[in-house]
């Protein structure tokens, strides 16, 4: 080489440098969009689920857990179960957190921000094992990261379970294909192979812990197993089955396993049928379910295109069902589906990886839209979290598609500056949607704002965090809407609170009665009726009321509490003695009710049981009113017996 020629050194980047730097991009623009959650509240089904959870309290003993099912103790006054979950892996991790950074919203929040980003990180280096391609890696896990469907589940406290399931699922995906990978590299390691496959068994089971989501695992890993099978020299099927037969059995013994704890649990509680509000596919004939699942199933896909307008609900009638083959829904569902399966087909001939993640898409789809059984809610946004990442694939591969057609570098930039248009659009579009998930009203106010209006839980937990706010006119106007919609016992009971709190006390009876008579069996109601009539001096309707919810919840102790206030109005002192005696057997250390009872001991020439009743309220961590009188009362009582 002459001397006066300068040495150029070509500096390249090699795919692991690459895939840390798709990383890292990812992992920034999801704090970008989900950083600000951190400053959030509880939101809807975070106040249950996790403020007032006892059993996501950070003094809660774990290894309980996995002997309760999702919802137990979060509604204890129903005596039937409208939900039933075995999820105790969530539930525990809200326990961790807080017994690690302490009571509060802050340290939930960043937790599930940062969830999102291991599962959009987990998903990017996964598709670059697969494809061996760092760019189409990259734009799928940018994709998954941004996009504005998965809001609900970042945001939303309640969101863990669907963040937790896809890091199981994925975990599990991982182990398969580094399985897979051996058992064409080494076909003498069985050994290997098959601690790989158990590790994929223990991740699917630490998913399905979290969520009934982790059988997306499966879909998704067969077609990668399928479109491996593409570039097989013998038959698919074959190299199918070769590269994961071990893998297929450590994952199905443990879906077995959680199958096992699952129904083990749920054979001790008492379910009620699906709620017709929140589905009205559970009481439609299957040809009506079946054709408003193909139109629900392409609004999921749709979803993936057009994000907007997103609801935090979607309940009766939302989504009125499809009753008629004349309904065009149906037509443009099932024409948009044609297309769409075209487009799976044209993919598939052309082995571009596009179809794995569009038929993923659609598979999953499938799976909530209704078509094997009806599930607890009509369309749910959440649901998709996972079954996104096969839109971020179909996505990647299109660009990747679309780089090596365009002839000339300027149409491909064009190209490259569209898609990453598209990923900015969405990630601000998703930051937008964020900002409305800052408490609950806030985001009810929103999915009425945008979304349809025919939503009757909308309505009546906007007019429910109307109440809770000071504001009763606002509530009373959002419930009557509601009750237009359908009308619920549940929204009577919280109308009657909102007449109540205005003043209307016969407005709030007749809504309470209304609540009793469309759900005579759920107590709360007949309690809310008993009270108001008390209140309106009708005594023995109100007996009758809380002797009814007695029948419901006979161990109640605030109930007979509340009915030995009755019987002694009613001059009936031994039923109210016996109901204040079952009452402090539950809550021994109620001074007013110990004061009540001695009071009822005195009436009835009981002095020295009086006395004891008395000596209790002093004993107890009473307030310094409450002590005095009862001393002073003692004090009456030293010269009698």
């Amino acid at each position: 080489m002459p001397a006066h020629q300068p040495v150029v050194i070509a500096w390249t980047w090699s795919p692991v440098q690459m895939m840390l730097i798709w990383s890292c991009l990812i992992g920034g623009l999801g704090w970008w969009i989900f950083g600000n959650t951190i400053k959030h509240g509880y939101v809807v089904d975070d106040v249950g689920i996790v403020r007032d959870n006892p059993n996501a309290a950070a003094t809660t003993d774990l290894r309980q857990l996995f002997k309760k099912h999702y919802w137990q103790d979060v509604q204890a006054t129903e005596k039937l179960n409208r939900n039933f979950h075995y999820r105790p892996l969530t539930i525990a991790s809200y326990a961790l957190v807080a017994r690690r950074f302490g009571p509060g919203p802050a340290a939930q929040h960043a937790v599930n921000v940062g969830l999102h980003i291991v599962v959009a990180w987990l998903g990017c280096w996964l598709m670059y094992v697969w494809l061996q391609d760092t760019v189409m890696a990259g734009l799928a896990g940018l994709c998954f990261v941004a996009h504005p469907l998965h809001t609900e589940a970042v945001a939303m406290l309640v969101g863990r379970a669907e963040l937790l399931a896809a890091l199981g699922a994925l975990g599990a995906l991982a182990f398969a294909l580094a399985e897979a990978k051996l058992a064409l590299t080494d076909a003498t390691a069985g050994g290997q192979r098959w601690l790989l496959a158990a590790g994929a068994g223990l991740c699917l089971l630490v998913g399905w812990l979290a969520k009934e989501s982790a059988v997306l695992f499966f879909p998704l890993w067969l077609l990668i197993l399928w479109a491996n099978g593409q570039t097989a020299s013998v038959p698919w099927q074959r190299a199918l089955v070769a590269a994961g037969w071990r893998t297929g059995v450590a994952c199905g013994l443990a879906s077995l396993g959680f199958w096992f704890c699952h129904q083990r649990i749920q054979s001790g509680v008492p379910l009620a049928p699906i709620d017709f509000p929140m589905n009205p596919l559970a009481y439609a004939g299957l040809l009506e379910r079946w054709a408003t699942g193909v139109v629900l199933l392409m609004k999921y896909v749709g979803m993936h295109l057009w994000p907007f307008p997103l609801q935090v609900d979607y309940s009766f009638d939302s989504l009125p069902l499809v009753v008629d083959w004349r309904d065009r829904r149906l037509w443009s569902a099932g024409l948009g589906l044609a297309f769409f399966l075209a487009g799976v087909g044209l993919a598939y001939r052309r082995r571009s990886p596009a179809w794995v993640g569009l038929l993923f898409l659609l598979g999953s789809a499938a799976l909530f839209s209704h078509f094997i059984r009806p599930l607890g809610f009509v369309f749910a946004e959440r649901v998709m979290y996972l079954p996104s990442l096969g839109y971020g694939l179909a996505l990647a591969a299109g660009f990747r598609v679309g780089w090596q057609a365009l002839p000339r570098p300027l149409w491909r930039w064009a190209l490259a500056g569209a898609v990453a248009l598209l990923i900015g659009s969405l990630a601000w579009q998703t930051r937008q949607e964020v900002g409305f998930y800052r408490d609950s009203q806030t985001v009810l106010a929103r999915s009425l704002a945008v979304g349809n209006q025919r939503s009757v839980w909308l309505w009546q937990a906007y007019g429910t965090e109307q109440l809770n706010a000071g504001h009763p006119d606002e509530a009373i106007r959002a419930l009557d809407r509601a009750r237009a919609i359908l009308p619920l016992a549940e929204t009577h009971a919280v109308l009657a609170k909102a007449y109540l709190a205005k003043g209307d006390s016969p407005a709030a009876l007749a809504a309470a009665r209304m609540a009793a008579r469309l759900d005579p069996v759920w107590m709360p109601y007949r309690e809310l009726f008993g009270i108001l009539l008390f209140e309106a001096g009708r005594t023995d309707e109100a007996a009758a009321e809380f002797e009814a919810a007695l029948g419901l919840a006979p161990a109640d102790g605030k109930l007979h509490a509340q009915l030995a206030v009755i019987r002694r109005r009613q001059g009936r002192l031994p039923e109210a003695i016996h109901h204040y005696g079952v009452a402090l057997q539950q809550f021994p250390t109620q001074p007013r009710w110990w004061m009540a009872l001695g009071d009822l001991y005195v009436a009835a020439g009981n002095i020295e049981t009086a006395r004891r009743c008395y000596r209790k309220v002093v004993e107890v961590d009473s307030d310094a009113a409450a002590r005095q009188e009862a001393e002073h009362k003692l004090a009456q009582l030293a010269n009698r017996r």
